[in-house]
């Protein structure tokens, strides 16, 4: 099978290359390839996301690509994250086809990655995961799939990205309700016994939840009275 790798120049032009010439080249910090556009007739919504892990937004394909991009964004071991500046052009005799990733990410330990995405649950099809490994092979990339659980999870994983913003984060607050929250309690009652103004308490709390120094019973609904405690990270 050929693979060859298509991206824009420093230009922005677009230009088709090997994907071996692509290996230690930063792909995830690279221009998005195709913008997502509205269109009569689209099947699903242009959405954007705000990733609190790169400070920017991402385009997303659907609503479901969204929710993907959202538990990657809340991934510690995910230092950026990005929406594709690539995609994958692959021959193989007289089949032809092209394969675009959902995701470019950079691992804290300096890894680069390239996410396929299949929604409802579905994996990628086998010739999607064989292509991209061809090329993650060749570039030295890494192939991972970019999920999105469905269920109780989804929800309240989605309260608290609300809360994601720069806004409601900080080190004295972050340090009272880590404090407050040393033992399990219910959130409003660890939120409200801290020294911050109305109603911050709670916010910072709900951000502390996104960040995963705080956690809860992720399996039940996230209510005010969820009980809430310091994870033995944020220690």
């Amino acid at each position: 099978m050929e693979v060859k790798v298509r991206h824009r120049d420093e230009l922005g032009r677009k230009c088709l290359v090997p994907a071996r010439a692509l290996r230690g080249a930063p792909v995830e910090e690279w221009p998005v390839l195709n913008d997502q556009h509205p269109y009569r007739g689209r099947k699903s919504k242009v959405r954007q996301w705000w990733s609190y892990t790169t400070k920017g937004d991402l385009l997303c394909r659907s609503r479901e690509h969204a929710y993907a991009a959202m538990f990657l964004d809340r991934d510690p071991g995910i230092a950026y994250l990005a929406a594709p500046s690539l995609q994958l052009e692959w021959r193989e005799g007289e089949r032809a086809g092209v394969v675009e990733p959902a995701f470019l990410a950079r691992h804290v330990r300096g890894q680069q990655l390239i996410y396929l995405h299949s929604p409802a649950g579905r994996e990628p099809d086998a010739q999607e995961v064989a292509v991209a490994g061809a090329a993650a092979e060749e570039a030295g990339w890494q192939v991972r799939t970019a999920h999105a659980p469905a269920g109780q999870l989804r929800r309240n994983v989605y309260i608290v990205s609300q809360f994601r913003y720069d806004e409601y984060a900080g080190d004295e607050a972050k340090a009272l309700l880590l404090a407050a929250f040393a033992r399990p309690r219910p959130l409003d009652e660890g939120a409200d016994r801290v020294d911050l103004p109305p109603g911050q308490g709670r916010a910072r709390s709900w951000h502390l939840l996104w960040t995963g120094e705080l956690t809860t019973h992720w399996d039940r609904p996230l209510i005010p009275t969820s009980i809430v405690w310091a994870t033995e990270e944020a220690g």
